[in-house]
Order: C-alpha cells, then structure tokens, then sequence
C-alpha cells in the first residue's frame, strides 16, 4: 500500500463518526454491520492499515449517503483518477450554485481569449498564461458541476428527492439534448 497523509486515512472514519455525531447508534460494530464487513475490515479501512475494493467504497457510499466517498477514492486510490479526476468535496447547495455562477460569468471573460488562442489552430508561448486562465475557470466550472451531481445524489439516496421524478425529469432532459 502507498504511503498517504493522515488526511487520506481517515476520510472514511470521519464520515462514519459524523453520522455517530447525528445518531450515537453508528459505532464502528453497526456500520461494519450495515456495510456487511467485519468489524476487524472496517477498523483496517478507517485507520489506513487496509486499503477499500471500488465495491466496499460503493457499499460505504450508499450506507452513509456519502456518495463523495467514490470521488475520494477515485481522486486519491487509483492511479489513473490521481492524473484525471480532481477530488470534489461535499458542500451545501447555496455554496456550489454561487461557486457555480460565478464560474459561469467568468466563462463571459474567457470566450475571446479562448478562441484568440485557437484560431489559428497553435498556441503560442505569449498564448500560455491566457490558456492556463482558460483552463482554470473551466476546472472550477467543472468542479463545482460535479459538487452539484454529488449533492444531487447525496439527496436522492436520503430520499429528499424524489427517485421516480428526478429520472423521468433526466430522461427528458437526456432526450431533448439528443442522448
């Protein structure tokens, strides 16, 4: 197993220990028995002796309604997700849709820039600052759409939205965007 920060270890505990926080029921013997893992594997996973399967951080993400759960392993256990998939942190509604707005009219202050460095199809070294710029406020925009899905299925999995009218809603939307 990698060497990793202390931060890295114990996301899982510290998820589990909120829910406690909420609810003193959820010792590490009932999450292990709602997870389907032995006491001794969840002990290992939360204090970083035992690295999680992608199946044990969906079962942990489910049982929690902590679907961040999957972003963190992708973003910090898994070589290629390391290189390509930033790490997203829970958030509540108002602070994403404001990050997500203001990522949104910064996209206004990007457009010309943007298409300055790709009309001609190269991008100049007196171009990379301006590309880097670009970049930025597409990865915040990025980020803060992917808080937003995490949100979103946070909610649906608590039951604080409705599973039926959110699909049909996203099937529709899927269709008329030609999915």
């Amino acid at each position: 197993m990698a060497e990793k920060s202390k931060t890295k270890l114990t996301l899982y505990r510290e998820i589990r220990e909120t829910l406690k926080r909420d609810d003193p029921k959820w010792s590490r013997e009932f999450a292990a028995e709602k997870l389907g893992f032995s006491d001794d594997k969840l002990e290992r996973i939360e204090n970083g002796r035992q690295d999680p399967s992608p199946q044990d951080v969906i079962v942990m993400a489910d049982v929690y309604l902590a679907p961040q759960l999957c972003n963190y392993y992708c973003h910090n256990s898994c070589v290629i997700g390391e290189r390509y998939v930033p790490e997203v942190t829970a958030s509540d509604l108002p602070t994403i849709i404001i990050r997500l707005l203001d990522s949104l009219y910064k996209v206004e202050d990007i457009k010309k820039p943007l298409i300055n460095i790709t009309a001609d199809g190269v991008i100049d070294d007196d171009e990379i600052t301006e590309l880097v710029n670009v970049q930025s406020t597409l990865e915040t925009l990025s980020e803060m759409t992917s808080a937003l899905n995490l949100l979103i299925e946070r909610k649906l999995l608590a039951g604080e939205i409705s599973s039926e009218l959110y699909k049909a809603a996203k099937d529709a939307a899927d269709a008329a965007r030609g999915r």
